[in-house]
């Protein structure tokens, strides 16, 4: 069931990514600071006139991509999610996505149906933190099942070791949320494309680049 839920995210999400603005006078910046305000801050009606769409359907896409960002970089290597767990990381993952720092610059016009938005982010430190902790917590587990720390049956053993990862994750991630630091301000080039008709996007790669920034997600993975 959960797998099925984070790929319907990805359906919905993807989708109003392409309920945009079009035709002429198309403002690029206008329109990626309302994804982003939406995507982040929870906030619906400006982005829900630019987008030309409903504040019910923008509150579906947020309430998606939360959930997509859960199951992506949070709980993926998890078989089994409780509702209560993943409503808590739901509510500390919008904690830390509405502090999140932005400000949309310009947009200058690449192509024909093309744009580059440049948009000033301050990342932050949260998630090479919460890594680094999240790895020693793993070693640390992983040691006691090899000194006799869990008794059962493997499946048993299994189980109870993957219900320490998740609750001693969970705890690790507020903690890195609260001693988080902003980084020094920089400049990211958000494409804004019409692939068909006058109808334009953010492609949710471009997107997902953009987080991975907010979050220093590219240094970690150097790194490993």
């Amino acid at each position: 069931m959960r797998r099925k839920a984070c790929a319907l995210a990805a359906v919905i999400s993807a989708a109003v990514l392409l309920l945009t603005g079009c035709g002429r006078g198309f403002d690029a910046a206008g329109y990626v600071q309302a994804v982003l305000d939406e995507r982040l801050q929870g906030e619906f009606t400006e982005a829900a006139r630019i987008m030309d769409t409903s504040e019910y359907e923008l509150k579906q896409d947020y309430e998606a991509s939360v959930d997509q960002f859960i199951y992506d970089y949070l709980t993926s290597d998890y078989e089994e999610v409780s509702d209560y767990t993943l409503y808590e990381y739901e509510t500390l993952v919008k904690e830390i996505f509405s502090v999140m720092k932005y400000d949309v610059k310009k947009a200058e016009k690449t192509g024909k149906k093309k744009y580059e938005v440049s948009v000033e982010i301050q990342p932050v430190d949260l998630f090479v933190n919460y890594v680094a902790a999240l790895q020693e917590a793993s070693d640390k587990i992983e040691e006691s099942a090899r000194n006799g720390g869990y008794e059962g049956t493997e499946e048993e053993i299994r189980e109870m070791m993957e219900y320490d990862y998740l609750f001693q994750a969970y705890g690790i991630l507020e903690e890195a949320y609260l001693n988080m630091q902003y980084q020094e301000p920089e400049t990211v080039l958000v494409e804004v494309s019409a692939e068909k008709g006058s109808t334009y996007s953010i492609s949710g790669e471009e997107y997902d680049a953009l987080l991975e920034r907010f979050f220093r997600m590219d240094e970690i993975a150097g790194k490993r």
